[in-house]
């Protein structure tokens, strides 16, 4: 089950990976002038939420987050799955409920976290791959995908593990919750998504969509945290093996 799990969260990195990728390289075609994708739609409704998805794709911040998800994913794949199969055994509601618990949060530990690189690796990679794939189509341009699948290793790797993180309890999870949010804020103050002097409503759009999803994801982020310490403060000795379900 666990190799079963494994596998299954690495597969949908790569196919969220792969989707992500060539929907950024075709945002941007589709947003651009200059391509023959974009000519036609310049200054179209169309052209416009091109744009604003463009901004939104096209960000560092957005590249950080498909690794953080991946490695999320990755790591709640193969805890819930360990633990559907000791449910699955009829050992009775309480041991089941126990065992789960247990597990679930081994599933967490070293072994998540490796799922969570691994799958934050094969985000990006295949991202990378994806994107320059579809900008052969739509730009007839060249290609740095070896360049930037050597580079999705080592952030890869670390964000995919930090999003297996933030499944944890206590502080550490909460710090890898706000990765996400608090980077996207940080983007926004230093390169904000303005590469004209004239602010359009495009940019306008893209900005505000980004401060409203980080301000959301630190108040999910707290919220789930402060659930999680009122649960394990009420909390009785004979469920103290099991984590909280929110």
């Amino acid at each position: 089950m666990k190799i079963a799990t494994g596998r299954a969260g690495v597969a949908v990195a790569a196919a969220s990976g792969a989707v992500f990728g060539a929907a950024t390289s075709l945002a941007n075609a589709l947003s651009s002038p200059y391509s023959r994708l974009g000519a036609p739609l310049t200054g179209t409704v169309p052209g416009r939420t091109a744009k604003v998805l463009s901004l939104l794709l096209d960000a560092g911040w957005s590249w950080a987050a498909l690794a953080v998800l991946a490695g999320a994913g990755a790591g709640a794949a193969a805890g819930l799955g360990v633990a559907g199969s000791v449910r699955g055994a009829g050992t009775g509601l309480r041991a089941a409920g126990s065992a789960g618990g247990t597990v679930t949060g081994a599933g967490l530990g070293t072994a998540g976290l490796v799922r969570g690189a691994a799958a934050g690796v094969v985000s990006l990679a295949v991202a990378s791959t994806a994107y320059y794939a579809m900008d052969a189509v739509v730009f007839d341009g060249g290609t740095d995908t070896l360049l930037w699948v050597v580079v999705s290793v080592p952030f890869g790797s670390v964000l995919g593990a930090i999003g297996a993180a933030a499944r944890r309890p206590g502080a550490v999870g909460l710090l890898a919750a706000l990765t996400v949010p608090a980077g996207a804020a940080a983007q926004m103050l230093l390169i904000p998504p303005r590469p004209h002097l004239t602010v359009t409503a495009s940019i306008v759009v893209a900005e505000t969509v980004v401060w409203a999803g980080a301000a959301l994801g630190t108040a999910l982020a707290v919220r789930r945290f402060l659930l999680q310490r009122r649960t394990s403060r009420t909390t009785t000795p004979a469920d103290a093996t099991a984590l909280p379900t929110l």
